[in-house]
C-alpha cells in the first residue's frame, strides 16, 4: 500500500522595507501556495488575492477525494484576473506570480509561473525544485550571465511569465511532479525571502 502524503503547513508573510505587501498565502493539508503581485504594477495585490482564493478550496480535504485538476483551478483564476480588468480597466497591468505544492492520491506537484520559489529538504539537503522564469535566469542557462552577476542584474526583477489573465498564461505554467517521502520539508516563498535570505540559513531554519 502506497504511502499517502499530507502536508503540516503553516503560511506568515511580512511586509519589510517596502511600503506595501503584494503576497497573498494559502496553507492547508493539501496545498501551500504564493501568490506575488508582479513589480508593482497596479493592482498587483489583487491578481495574487484572486490567485490564493480561488486556489484555496484545494487546500482542504483528502487526496484524491474527489479534488479539481489544480491546472484547471489555475486556468479558472487566471480567468478571474481577466474578468476583474474587465470590470475594472486601471487594473488592466495587474499580475502575479505563483508557486504551489499539491498533495495528491500520488504525492506531491509543483506548479510554478514567475519568480517565486519553490524548495525541498530532503536528507538535509535543500533543493530548488522551481525554475524562476525570469529574463536573468534565461541568461544564466544561455551562458551569458553568472549567478553572482543576476544578484545585481538591474533586470533582476523582470519576470516573463505570470498570470495576467491572457489566454496563454497557463501554457508556461511549470507542473512538475516532486520525489518526496514522510518527513520531507517543501517551502514556497516570494522573492522577498530567496532574495535576502541565504540557502543555507533557509536550510537550517527549515532543518
Amino acid at each position: 500500500m502506497e504511502t499517502v502524503l499530507v502536508l503540516d503547513s503553516a503560511a506568515v508573510s511580512t511586509r519589510g522595507p517596502r511600503p506595501d505587501n503584494q503576497d497573498s498565502a494559502v496553507g492547508g493539508p493539501l496545498l501551500v501556495a504564493i501568490a506575488d503581485g508582479v513589480g508593482g504594477n497596479v493592482g498587483g495585490a489583487v491578481a495574487s488575492s484572486l490567485v490564493a482564493t480561488w486556489l484555496a478550496p484545494l487546500a482542504v480535504g483528502a487526496p484524491g477525494d474527489g479534488a479539481e485538476d489544480p491546472v484547471r483551478v489555475v486556468a479558472s483564476a487566471n480567468e478571474r484576473i481577466r474578468a476583474a480588468y474587465t470590470e475594472r480597466p486601471r487594473l488592466r497591468t495587474m499580475a502575479t506570480t505563483l508557486t504551489a505544492v499539491h498533495a495528491d492520491a500520488e504525492g506531491l506537484v509543483l506548479l510554478h509561473i514567475g519568480d517565486s520559489r519553490g524548495y525541498l529538504l530532503a536528507d538535509g539537503e535543500l533543493r530548488q525544485v522551481s525554475t524562476d522564469h525570469t529574463l536573468v535566469q534565461a541568461l544564466i542557462d544561455a551562458g551569458s550571465l553568472t549567478p553572482a552577476e543576476a544578484k545585481v542584474h538591474p533586470q533582476r526583477s523582470a519576470v516573463y511569465a505570470a498570470l495576467h489573465g491572457a489566454d496563454d498564461d497557463v501554457a508556461a505554467l511549470d507542473v512538475i511532479r516532486l520525489d518526496a517521502h514522510p518527513g520531507d520539508r517543501v517551502m514556497v516563498c516570494s522573492d522577498g525571502l530567496s532574495d535576502v535570505v541565504p540557502a543555507d540559513v533557509i536550510a537550517g531554519l527549515l532543518g
